[in-house]
């Protein structure tokens, strides 16, 4: 039986009130404008760029940014998520992004960020073929190496405080900021709660003032409308050089981040409603399409590539609001951030232990998220040494105490990244259980229900060869049987306008035979159906009959819906 969210206020598809969804807004994006601009700020400064050039992209950042966000509220063709999803300029770009600009200037990386995002368009539209990669063991592992890789670095900055601050600041206003969060998400109700960054970091910049630890001048200094002038220079045709050498490294960190967003993507879906939904990977699809789109942008404007923000799930876990009305403004509010420089030095000046107290926390309810997604699944003695060598991997890479003395060039750029090394790591181990695993049997038929016959005695004969009992191999066909009957009855999908092909394979798990039907269908979820099946005391559909025997006959089912395919995955066990 699912499990309602009762923690949620705001689900996606509800509406607050449009001052209630503005205020969520602004503080959805009110602690990404200081880390946007301290990335602006060290990527021009390193590559060596005109102070022109930083209020350029800073500039160019927030509205690309905005764009994005307002974008990822929406499902359109095959672009947006419908979830509110911030698309943010992120530091994880910063090391590829100073060579490209020492290298060739705003040109060369224009040009960079095209090509890598058209290899980053084509690696999305192909997701379903790596759909025994991007599982939720994978998900929830790379989920928790973003929380405990960034501890460290955003813990250095606890005492960034000007020097007219006194030392007892920068614990006071940390430990202020962090006690208002727990007190809020432990006392607090609902209500209370959704406000919790608002009230925390309002606090703190209050608290921080008789310390003298604001940075008011900043503020007063700056204009209250701007316009940054820089002349673009275009892109740079030459692909020379400097392009061949520099685009491997644009290509992995635009796949790593690719693979790290889809995490949160995914779990954003669980988090997101207070009944939870299965994920559908086509929301993942859209969602990085978004991103290939905006970055195809920052290009065009001679500005710095973007990625999904590695937080959108904790915050609603938070807060409990997800409404879509809340990405909307949070995209307006940046935009208009980027035309009142006043308001970006509102927002750059808040204390730096203030921001380290909550993105903490944020990181603190980001691990406890993954260890939720990963334990969605069965975890037996492969897939625990798995995450405990990836995870620990990571962050033995990101401290650099693993081989430190070899840690240099582009090998340190490719390693001295935790996410990535553990990334990659979780990666390569699941695929190699996937692939030591006793090989796949398939086969190829219409989808359509006179398929059935050939399904079934492919079903009968895979069971014969393990050895399977009579009672075991009944329970393996009529689930083959009832699963195809649940792709047939779907909603937009029938016996007579069916079309196209159903791939069917099993192979042998542990003590059950997984089957697998890859198929072009419409339609809802079979994880949902059978989950709001579960909780229903009778029956009062005849169409629903096959989901009900499917959920008496397997043990597990898993629906994983693409833009190009539909891939349900069921497992059912051997009975003595």
């Amino acid at each position: 039986m699912s499990q309602l969210n009762e923690h949620i206020l705001y689900q996606p598809d509800e509406h607050p009130k449009h001052p209630e969804a503005l205020l969520h807004g602004f503080q959805r994006v009110i602690t990404m404008v200081g880390g946007m601009a301290a990335t602006t700020a060290i990527i021009a400064a390193a590559g060596g760029q005109s102070e022109g050039y930083l209020s350029w992209i800073f500039f160019t950042s927030l509205i690309v940014c905005g764009i994005g966000f307002i974008l990822q509220t929406r499902q359109f063709w095959r672009f947006g998520s419908g979830y509110s999803l911030n698309v943010a300029a992120s530091s994880t770009f910063i090391a590829i992004c100073i060579s490209a600009l020492a290298a060739g200037g705003p040109a060369l990386l224009s040009t960079l960020i095209v090509v890598s995002s058209l290899i980053q368009l084509v690696f999305i539209s192909r997701l379903s073929w790596l759909r025994r990669v991007i599982s939720p063991l994978v998900a929830g592992t790379i989920l928790m190496l973003l929380s405990a890789t960034v501890i460290t670095a955003v813990l250095s900055r606890l005492a960034d405080l000007p020097d007219s601050a006194p030392p007892v600041a920068a614990p006071v206003l940390a430990g202020v900021t962090l006690l208002i969060l727990l007190a809020l998400r432990l006392f607090g109700t609902p209500r209370l709660q959704q406000w919790a960054p608002v009230i925390a970091i309002l606090s703190g910049c209050a608290i921080a003032i008789p310390f003298g630890a604001y940075d008011w001048q900043g503020v007063i200094d700056a204009a209250w409308v701007g316009f940054p002038s820089y002349s673009w220079t275009g892109f740079d045709l030459i692909f020379g050089v400097a392009f061949w050498a520099l685009l491997p490294g644009f290509v992995i960190v635009n796949l790593a981040t690719t693979i790290n967003s889809i995490s949160d993507t995914v779990v954003i879906q669980q988090v997101a409603w207070r009944r939870p939904r299965a994920t559908d990977f086509r929301v993942v699809q859209g969602a990085q399409n978004v991103v290939v789109l905006t970055n195809l942008l920052a290009a065009f404007l001679g500005t710095l590539p973007n990625r999904i923000g590695s937080s959108n799930s904790a915050r609603v876990v938070l807060t409990g609001v997800a409404t879509r009305r809340m990405g909307i403004y949070g995209g307006l509010i940046l935009i208009a951030i980027a035309l009142f420089p006043k308001l970006i030095a509102l927002a750059v000046a808040i204390p730096r232990p203030v921001l380290v107290a909550f993105i903490v926390f944020m990181m603190a309810l980001l691990f406890v998220q993954g260890m939720r997604t990963v334990f969605k699944e069965n975890i037996d003695g492969r897939k625990a040494a798995v995450i405990g060598v990836s995870l620990w991997l990571g962050i033995g890479f990101e401290n650099q105490v693993i081989l430190p003395d070899l840690l240099t060039g582009t090998l340190g750029t490719l390693l001295g990244n935790g996410v990535t090394t553990g990334a990659v790591c979780v990666i390569l181990l699941t695929l190699l259980i996937d692939g030591a695993s006793r090989r796949r049997r398939r086969l190829n038929v219409a989808m359509d229900m006179a398929s059935l016959p050939t399904i079934d005695a492919f079903l009968r004969d895979f069971a014969a060869g393990l050895g399977w009992n009579e009672a075991s191999t009944g329970r393996l066909r009529s689930a083959g049987e009832e699963t195809l009957l649940s792709l047939l009855t779907q909603e937009g999908s029938s016996e007579e306008d069916a079309k196209g092909r159903l791939v069917v394979s099993a192979r042998r798990a542990d003590n059950a035979i997984e089957m697998e039907f890859a198929a072009t269908t419409e339609g809802g979820n079979l994880e949902d159906k059978l989950a709001y099946l579960s909780e229903q005391p009778e029956l009062h559909d005849e169409h629903e009959v096959p989901f009900v025997l499917l959920r008496h006959y397997a043990s597990s089912v898993q629906h994983h819906k693409y833009h190009d395919i539909d891939i349900v995955t069921v497992q059912v066990e051997a009975v003595s």
